[in-house]
């Protein structure tokens, strides 16, 4: 069966791009947070897109980042609201 564009792109409106669905994924972890293998295997993107996301959005404030026993653990601010 052929997909029209038009097909699918009615279908493709209603899907959330990947990296939309990280800030209330974390955001729900609330004061525990989630590290970066976490947020990878719940949204599947690639490990270098996924770490240059994280990052960006540290640097806009979206997201703190701590340490907990080493490893990198992300919090949403606000997220414990």
């Amino acid at each position: 069966m052929e997909t029209s564009f038009t097909t699918w792109e009615r279908r493709r409106r209603h899907q959330r791009p990947k990296a939309d669905m990280i800030l209330p994924l974390i955001a729900t972890s609330g004061l525990t947070g989630m590290n970066r293998r976490q947020i990878g295997n719940a949204v599947g993107l690639d490990r270098d897109v996924l770490d240059e996301l994280l990052a960006g959005m540290v640097d806009l404030g979206l997201l703190s980042l701590g340490w907990r026993d080493g490893v990198a653990v992300y919090r949403a601010w606000g997220g414990d609201r």
